[in-house]
């Protein structure tokens, strides 16, 4: 591959639809980062039918745009009113309201803006440059191979929510017991179709989708109580300053150090954005010279965290475009562009439509400069969208979503699936359980049965395939020290527990 080959994916910018999706999807996603408890999972999921007509390019920018867009977005108001839009907008908050409070909210938002403004640039740069090389890599992956990568990411999956690891496991399985409904492509069962002429095609992943995330959110938002927000009110600024646009590069190490968080947290399967922001946040706080400024208005803060947000970008539609394996919810959901087209993600698509992933590359290049400029101009508007009544917001939610889940398949069966699935995440929501790995669990089951019956198919039942061919080992191995590793950290501190309570009581 060439250096300047990526850059020909700016020659599908041309295209008028590929320009509106940029501009639309740019300013939906900061429409929906600024209003709390939104989140661009419930966006994407809504919009996701409306990309059916498009050309592939062109919807994969709209739901780009959001994914973007709504990282910015969550920054304005966790600095001018001290409400987080995001969960991974949270770090910027406790060195952007305090810089807010002393008058110094443009500088504070300038610094947030430039600094995913670096983190989205150079994610795409990686994108762009890395993708290429990993996806020669993996075009060796056979079935065996892409069984232990899936396998390994659903292991991640379920150790990114430690605290939760008992409901992360039983919302997996959820997914992939959802997964097998239909017929079996092999022996022609039908499975749990309960005599339902409609599950034999499976429960359709779009409605279920927008069930978990937009109508149970719209569920959610329809019950809050009535009563006036408590936002606090919003903090003064005035126009951005060059001068603090520019300070992130004062501050190299911390760029650098949270590029390559942000990034690599971002590769990882089910991990999300908010444990990136947490850990260059307290990265940057270690590595400081006055590590008690921080909390209190240090803006080496607000640029680790930003920075580590945005970067999450490329790493995470890394995994899908040369594994076909999604790094989070939202990256699920938008394989169901490529699927809906025909296109299969992976290794064979550098090969198969070049012109995609470098469209997609310069998609995010253009996404990440509309965003910006969206965000100089019309800061203030959007923060006060932070203060519409949250029960208009969800019936607002709940209409589109309804309307999504119908155009899927023109009929009430798509509604029904959708109002379900709905139903059982906002269940999830008042019980705490998370839905993330139960739609990655639906989307990796069919890669995990189909890729297992290849390779028994293969090596004509042997369970040895598993560990005669190299990469397949590896990656077993992989597997193995991703379960027994908390296992060990686990019995460890019981130990020194032990040891701790006998030194006590002698």
């Amino acid at each position: 591959m060439s250096w300047f080959e990526p850059f020909m994916g700016f020659a599908g910018l041309a295209h008028p639809a590929v320009l509106l999706a940029v501009a639309v999807g740019a300013l939906t996603g900061v429409v929906i980062g600024v209003l709390p408890g939104i989140g661009p999972g419930v966006a994407i999921a809504v919009m996701l039918p409306l990309t059916y007509g498009m050309n592939p390019l062109a919807g994969i920018t709209l739901l780009l745009g959001i994914y973007v867009g709504a990282y910015y977005g969550g920054a304005v108001t966790s600095i001018l009113i001290r409400t987080p839009g995001e969960a991974s907008s949270i770090m910027t908050m406790f060195d952007g309201a305090p810089m807010a409070e002393r008058g110094e909210a443009e500088r504070a938002l300038s610094l947030a803006f430039a600094s995913a403004f670096v983190g989205g640039i150079v994610s795409a740069l990686v994108l762009a440059f890395v993708a290429a090389p990993v996806s020669q890599f993996t075009s060796r992956f056979g079935a065996a191979e892409n069984f232990m990568a899936a396998l390994l990411a659903m292991i991640f999956i379920a150790r990114a929510y430690e605290r939760q690891i008992g409901g992360a496991v039983m919302m997996i399985g959820l997914g992939l017991l959802i997964g097998t409904v239909g017929i079996d492509p092999t022996s022609n069962e039908q499975r749990f179709t309960f005599g339902l002429t409609a599950l034999q095609t499976g429960l359709p992943l779009v409605p279920v989708v927008i069930g978990l995330f937009g109508v149970a959110q719209a569920l959610v938002l329809l019950s809050s109580p009535p009563g006036e927000r408590t936002a606090e009110p919003m903090a003064a600024f005035g126009k951005p300053r060059l001068e603090h646009f520019l300070e992130p590069l004062r501050y190299p190490r911390t760029l650098l150090r949270s590029l390559g968080i942000g990034t690599a947290i971002g590769i990882l399967p089910g991990v999300g954005s908010a444990l990136s922001t947490t850990m260059s946040y307290f990265a940057a706080r270690r590595a400081a010279k006055q590590p008690e400024s921080f909390g209190q208005g240090n803006p080496e803060g607000i640029v680790a965290a930003e920075t580590a947000n945005n970067a999450n970008s490329g790493g995470a539609m890394l995994t899908v475009l040369t594994l076909g394996i999604p790094g989070d919810a939202i990256t699920a959901i938008i394989m169901g562009v490529f699927i809906v087209h025909g296109i299969v993600p992976g290794p064979t698509l550098f090969a198969d439509q070049p012109e995609l992933v470098y469209g997609i590359f310069a998609a995010l290049v253009s996404i990440n400069i509309a965003t910006l400029l969206l965000l100089l101009v019309l800061a203030r508007p959007f923060a006060r969208l932070s203060r519409l009544d949250p029960r208009w917001l969800g019936a607002a939610i709940l209409a589109l979503c309804f309307t999504g889940a119908y155009s899927t398949s023109s009929s009430m069966y798509g509604v029904w699936v959708a109002l379900g699935a709905g139903v059982l995440g906002w269940a999830c929501a008042l019980g705490r359980l998370p839905v993330i790995p139960l739609v990655l669990g639906l989307v990796l089951g069919d890669i995990l049965e189909s890729t297992l019956r290849q390779s028994l198919s293969v090596s004509s039942g042997s369970w040895s395939i598993f560990f005669t061919r190299p990469i397949a080992a590896a990656l077993l191995a992989a597997c193995a020290l991703a379960v027994l590793q908390p296992l060990v950290r686990g019995l460890r501190l019981h130990r020194r527990a032990r040891e701790t309570r006998e030194q006590a009581s002698s």
